[in-house]
């Protein structure tokens, strides 16, 4: 169960959101849209997760400021010619070509990404065919390098998952069920390889170990020994993943 709470520190409010679980001590996170979930054990007091937080309170502020920096370098799409997509970690110009087509087709060629699109629509349907297209075409090619890559460090694992799920996810890169099931977000299909594999690793691995243990990074760490490296780049670069 969630429940939304808040503190004051000095001149600043703190939201956040409590949710308790059988673990054994609290957690404090920041996504990255800069919302503050608290994590706590069931017996832990409200007053006792209120200290808490007061006492982190310097760096969840901290944490909320650097995303909200962050977040305002989005980049606010225009889909038109000449605007950057990455793919793979690799930046690509978008051409945008009118031609007499009944669905929008994407097509890459060498450092352009092409989007063909049909003649006559109106702004904001073209926005929207090519937004579509994009979107279509990035889901397909995740797919695709998803299924190769589970394959591989399902091996190495020896773990495999009962089910893959691309989802739309706006806060999450990847989820592990307890069931087995794993969920991972069609836009890492615009980070680095090496990215992809770290998250791949990263949800595989609690098939085997379902927290964040020791245990847990030892075995992420003994596929992808620079996992760090990958981890560090999605934190810096993650609002850039985006349409």
């Amino acid at each position: 169960m969630k429940d939304k709470y808040y503190i004051e520190n000095d001149d600043n409010r703190i939201s956040y959101t409590l949710l308790k679980t059988k673990r054994k001590t609290i957690g404090i996170t920041v996504d990255r849209n800069g919302e503050v979930m608290v994590h706590a054990p069931f017996c832990v007091t409200e007053k006792q997760i209120c200290e808490v937080v007061q006492k982190k309170a310097d760096w969840i502020i901290k944490k909320v400021n650097e995303v909200i920096k962050r977040n305002s370098n989005l980049v606010c799409r225009q889909f038109v010619s000449g605007e950057k997509f990455l793919y793979l970690g690799k930046e690509y110009t978008l051409e945008i070509v009118e031609k007499d087509l009944s669905k929008a087709e994407v097509l890459m060629q060498e450092d352009t990404m092409a989007v063909y699109i049909s003649q006559g629509l109106s702004e904001e349907s073209r926005k929207q065919a090519i937004k579509e297209a994009l979107i279509k075409w990035y889901r397909q090619s995740f797919a695709e390098i998803i299924k190769e890559r589970i394959e591989k460090y399902s091996l190495q694992l020896k773990a495999a998952p009962c089910k893959v799920v691309i989802k739309d996810q706006k806060t999450r890169w990847g989820s592990c069920s307890k069931k087995g099931n794993i969920n991972l977000n069609w836009r890492l299909v615009m980070a680095p390889l090496h990215v992809i594999d770290y998250v791949v690793s990263h949800e595989l691995c609690h098939l085997k170990v379902m927290n964040h243990s020791k245990d847990f990074w030892n075995l992420v760490e003994s596929i992808q020994p620079n996992y760090h490296e990958s981890r560090k780049w999605l934190k810096v670069n993650g609002n850039r993943l985006g349409i």
